[in-house]
C-alpha cells in the first residue's frame, strides 16, 4: 500500500537500534518542565475564577505542554531560556493572585513547592531534581490512579500539539488554551478520586475532538478542501530541501520565502498531507515526497538542507547533524535554530549544497482522499455495523475475524479529516462502529483519546513502543476505557 508509511510505528526500527525507551535524562529533564507548567495552571486557575487571565501565560502553558522530549541530545541554552520563561509565568500569576486576595482581604491557597528554577543555572543539578521527582512522583498512589494521571498527561500534551497547530490558522484559542489548562490542573493533586479522573477525560474527549474538528476546518479554510493527489516519490536533479513533521503552515512560509530560486522541496514524513491541500499545487518547487518514517534512513543521505518543523517528534540521536535547521522550541543539539520564522539561512545552505546529481526514473504515488465514496457505502449500511481501519497495516495478522461485519479502510494513518466524517455520518445513520487504529503515532493516540467520549461499540489498537506512548496509559485504555490492545 503506501510504501513510505510502512515504518509509521517505529516498532522494529526503534528496536533495531535499541531506541525504543525514553533515556531517564530526557524523562527527567521533561518532568521539570511538567512541574512548573503544573504550579503554573494552579495559579491560572485560581486567577481565571477572579476573573483575571494572561493570555500569553495561557499561551506559553500550551507550548510548554506541546513539547515532546525524546532526544538525548538537545540545545541546553533552549532548554534553560524556557524553563525560565515557565518559572517567570509561575511567579508572575502566583503574585497576581496573591495581591488579588490581599486586595479582597481573602485567604490565598497556595500550592506546596520545595524548588525555585528562577535562580539556578546548573543544568546537571535540575536534572538530579528531575529524576527525584519522578522516584518520588506517584509515592502512595495506587496504579489505578496512576495510570489515569499518566493518561491526563499525555492527553493533554497531544492536544496541545493540535491546538498549536491550530494557533498557526486561528487568531484566538484561549478557550481551548484554558480547557486544556483546567485539565491539565488535576495532576496537580493526588486526592482526586479515579472516578472523577475517568469522568473528566471522557468530558476532554469530547473538546479534544472539537479542536481536532476546528484544526481540520480551519485548514480546509486556509488551504483548501483536501483532494486525492498523484504525489512524486523519487528525486529530481538538483538542489533540495526536505521538510519533516506535522506543520504544513511552516512549509507554507519556506515556499513562501524560496520564491522562483531553482530550489526542489520534498515533504518527508506526515508532511506528505499538504499534496492533498489544492492551495499547494502553485508552488513550483513543491516536487514531491520523499522517504518513510524513519529519519536514520531518509535524513542520513540526504544531499540537501532539512528542516525539521516545531512539533517534529522523532530521535535523531543517532544521526550525524550538519545541514539540519529546526524551528522547535528546544532544538536538538548541534542543529540550527529558525529565528522569527527566518527560513533564509536554511535557503542559502541549499544552495550551497550539490543536491540530486540527477533524476531518477520517475515513481509516482497516488493517495486517495474522498469522503463520497465513503459516504455511499455508509448510506447502503444503514442501522448495521461497519468496522473503521485507520492506518496502513490492513492486510496484517492483526485484523483477523469481525464477524462479517463490513470494514471501510481509510487507508492512511493520519486521515484525521476523513474519520471525524465518518464517525458522525454513523452517528446519524445508527451505524454501530468498531475502530481499529493499526499504526501507533503522536497522531493517531490523540485521536483515539478523542474519541473516547463516543462510546464506540470496539476500539483496537496496535502496541505501542514505549518511546512513544507509556506502559501506564496502554492499561489505562485497556482497563478503564475498554480499548483492546493487540499484541
Amino acid at each position: 500500500m503506501y510504501e513510505f508509511l510502512k515504518n509509521l510505528s517505529e516498532k522494529s526500527n526503534c528496536q533495531s537500534m535499541g531506541i525504543c525507551s525514553i533515556d531517564p535524562t530526557v524523562s527527567a529533564i521533561e518532568e521539570l518542565l511538567l512541574s512548573q507548567i503544573r504550579q503554573t495552571c494552579f495559579y491560572v486557575i485560581k486567577l481565571r475564577e477572579l476573573g483575571q487571565f494572561s493570555k500569553e501565560i495561557e499561551n506559553n502553558i500550551i507550548k510548554g505542554l506541546s513539547i515532546v522530549m525524546l532526544n538525548t541530545s538537545f540545545d541546553k541554552d533552549d532548554f534553560m531560556c524556557f524553563l525560565a520563561q515557565l518559572c517567570k509565568d509561575k511567579n508572575t500569576a502566583k503574585e497576581k493572585y496573591m495581591s488579588i486576595c490581599k486586595q479582597n482581604r481573602q485567604p490565598c491557597e497556595l500550592i506546596n513547592t520545595d524548588e525555585d528554577f528562577c535562580e539556578k543555572s546548573n543544568l546537571s543539578a535540575m536534572i538530579k531534581i528531575g529524576e527525584e521527582k519522578l522516584q518520588n512522583k506517584y509515592r502512595g498512589v495506587n496504579n489505578e490512579k496512576q495510570r489515569l494521571l499518566e493518561l491526563i498527561t499525555i492527553f493533554a500534551k497531544t492536544s496541545s500539539i493540535i491546538l498549536q497547530l491550530l494557533k498557526k490558522v486561528k487568531p484566538d484559542t484561549s478557550d481551548f488554551d484554558f480547557e486544556v489548562i483546567r485539565f491539565f490542573s488535576l495532576t496537580n493533586s493526588i486526592s482526586n478520586r479515579c472516578e472523577k479522573l475517568k469522568r473528566r477525560i471522557l468530558e476532554f474527549s469530547k473538546i479534544g475532538y472539537q479542536i481536532q474538528q476546528q484544526t481540520s476546518d480551519f485548514y480546509e479554510n486556509r488551504y483548501g478542501k483536501r483532494i486525492s493527489a498523484k504525489i512524486l516519490t523519487t528525486p529530481i536533479e538538483g538542489r533540495a530541501i526536505l521538510i519533516s513533521g506535522p506543520d504544513i503552515f511552516e512549509l507554507e512560509k519556506l515556499l513562501e520565502t524560496i520564491g522562483n530560486r531553482e530550489i526542489n522541496v520534498y515533504t518527508n514524513s506526515l508532511m506528505y498531507i499538504a499534496h492533498t491541500y489544492p492551495k499547494f499545487k502553485k508552488y513550483k518547487n513543491l516536487k514531491g515526497h520523499l522517504g518513510t518514517q524513519n529519519p536514520q534512513i531518509d535524513f542520513s543521505d540526504f544531499p540537501g538542507a532539512i528542516l525539521l518543523t516545531q512539533n517534529f517528534s522523532q530521535k535523531i540521536d543517532n544521526l550525524l547533524r550538519g545541514t539540519m535547521y529546526s524551528n522547535k522550541i528546544i532544538a536538538p543539539n548541534r542543529v540550527f535554530k529558525i529565528k522569527n520564522n527566518d527560513y533564509e539561512p536554511l535557503i542559502q545552505s541549499a544552495l550551497k549544497l550539490d543536491g540530486f546529481e540527477k533524476t531518477k526514473n520517475k515513481k509516482y504515488l497516488e493517495l486517495s482522499h474522498d469522503f463520497t465514496k465513503i459516504e455511499t457505502t455508509l448510506d447502503e449500511l444503514k442501522d448495521s455495523s461497519v468496522v473503521i481501519i485507520v492506518g496502513e497495516n490492513s492486510s496484517t495478522e492483526d485484523i483477523q475475524d469481525f464477524n462479517g461485519k463490513k470494514i471501510i479502510n481509510l487507508d492512511c494513518p493520519v486521515e484525521t479529516d476523513l474519520l471525524l466524517s465518518t464517525l458522525k455520518k454513523c452517528k446519524d445513520l445508527n451505524i454501530k462502529t468498531d475502530l481499529f487504529f493499526t499504526s501507533c503515532s503522536i497522531s493517531s493516540i490523540n485521536t483515539l483519546l478523542c474519541t473516547l467520549f463516543m462510546n464506540l461499540e470496539n476500539t483496537y489498537l496496535v502496541n505501542c513502543s514505549s518511546s512513544i506512548i507509556s506502559p501506564h496509559v496502554l492499561e489505562s485504555l485497556q482497563s478503564d476505557f475498554r480499548v483492546n490492545i493487540i499484541k
